[in-house]
């Protein structure tokens, strides 16, 4: 297992999963991320782009 993770563009909470590879990864993330979106950000409209998002942003290992 390799971590994962993404820091939200909008607030700077970084979103940390473990997974097999990049595509497992970014399922995960996405979960994760909508449930953070939902919580967090309700107002903010759903980011139609947010795969290609995750795919060029996301980071192997735990960020800072």
């Amino acid at each position: 297992m390799q971590k994962y993770s993404f820091k939200c563009p909008a607030c700077g909470h970084v979103l940390t999963v473990e997974a097999q590879n990049k595509d497992e990864a970014i399922n995960k993330l996405m979960t994760d991320g909508g449930e953070h979106m939902k919580e967090v950000h309700p107002e903010m409209p759903a980011d139609p782009n947010m795969e290609n998002t995750l795919r060029e942003q996301m980071k192997t290992g735990e960020m800072e």
